[in-house]
């Protein structure tokens, strides 16, 4: 029997482990509804869940971090405007989106078009509202049109606020100030819970060194692959010091957004890790995908990020529009947070692409792809 543990690294997402866990049931019911899942209800540091086929036994960790991203996470209007104008300060004004432009035209469009939208939805209150106060000044006393002019301002605000939320701007807007951050963020308890999440893999592959029959997935999406690049660092730096083999360890990344962290210029250790990383020979696998907004297709973000020499992750597109039937993939176009999950979903039509066959497969990760 193979044995497999995966270690999934979510986004930048305060939901809990209860929510990716019913997001993997789901999609596993569809994808395969005989195959069984249990959830671990025991005192391990980070909640898993196995799930076991005739010839697999898999172990899903989720490797934790939403109570950190809650301590950080904005959601009302005001602290959503000032994301908005720390992206114009930290990417337009210092003349980054112009590096992104060049590497990733679909990435410049989506963080491009939150602060447009913010600064749209700001002209449009104060138009509206001065439109307002005029009418109603022909009319009424002066005082009595301001504090109605006010009023609609707040209220188209607030309207607008609403459904840029439906369209996930500020979402987009969060993600990228705090990967800008990240440098200054993650010193203290980020970097804390990031030795946690790499000492729970190392002890997984030293306690498999003598299992033949045996792969470790250190899996990450969105954000979470950041996350990934400083776990990974702390892994092989723990392997090398202990001289311990890790050919079994491979690593799978999806919908990518390392650049937002290794194009910063404050972000030197990060990409200390990066050229760290490229030392090592690894069994490395990227999908990115054009309809994601919130990832860069194909980027190779060691070369971009200045590694200029050593190993690179083999980078592919999942090519939804094969997995997916056309009119339900033009809808699934149209949806752009769906499409930044669509990752971890099982599909309509078996293509190369198959989430819940690299996680719960009969053969090894790298027989599956390659």
């Amino acid at each position: 029997m193979l044995e497999r543990d995966v270690f999934y690294i979510a986004g930048y997402d305060p939901r809990s482990y209860r929510h990716y866990y019913a997001l993997f049931k789901k999609e596993l019911n569809l994808y395969d509804d005989s195959l069984k899942i249990n959830i671990s209800k025991n005192n391990e540091k980070f909640p898993f869940w196995e799930i076991l086929t005739p010839r697999v036994k898999t172990c899903y960790t989720f490797l934790a971090w939403n109570d950190l991203v809650r301590k950080n996470w904005t959601q009302n209007i005001q602290n959503s405007f000032k994301d908005a104008f720390n992206l114009f300060r930290i990417y337009i004004i210092t003349g980054l989106f112009i590096k992104f432009g060049k590497e990733s035209i679909y990435q410049l469009i989506t963080g491009f078009y939150p602060f447009f939208y913010v600064l749209f939805s700001l002209l449009f209150s104060f138009v509206l509202g001065f439109f307002v106060f005029i009418v109603v000044k022909i009319y009424a006393f002066w005082f009595f049109a301001l504090i109605l002019g006010i009023l609609a301002l707040v209220l188209i605000n607030q309207i607008l606020f609403k459904f840029g939320k439906k369209l996930a701007v500020f979402w987009i807007t969060r993600i990228c100030v705090f990967c800008a951050k990240w440098h200054r963020i993650k010193q203290g308890a980020f970097d804390k819970r990031l030795e946690e999440f790499a000492q729970s893999i190392f002890n997984a592959l030293k306690a498999h060194q003598n299992v033949k029959n045996y792969e470790l997935i250190l899996l990450s999406h969105s954000v979470g692959t950041i996350l990934c690049i400083e776990v990974l660092a702390r892994v092989l730096f723990l392997c090398k010091e202990n001289n311990l083999d890790f050919s079994q360890f491979k690593i799978l990344t999806l919908g990518e957004c390392i650049p937002l962290v290794s194009y910063q210029k404050k972000s030197l250790e990060f990409r200390k890790k990066l050229e760290f990383i490229s030392k090592f020979d690894l069994k490395w696998y990227d999908y990115t995908s054009i309809i994601d907004g919130a990832c860069f297709p194909q980027v190779d973000f060691f070369t971009t990020s200045g590694i200029k020499e050593g190993f690179r992750p083999k980078f592919y597109s999942p090519k939804f529009h094969t997995l997916y039937e056309k009119e339900h993939y033009k809808k699934i176009k149209k949806d752009k947070y769906k499409a930044h999950f669509l990752y971890l979903m099982s599909s309509e039509i078996k293509g190369q692409y198959d989430f819940f066959d690299f996680v719960v497969g009969e053969k090894i990760l790298e027989e599956k792809i390659n």
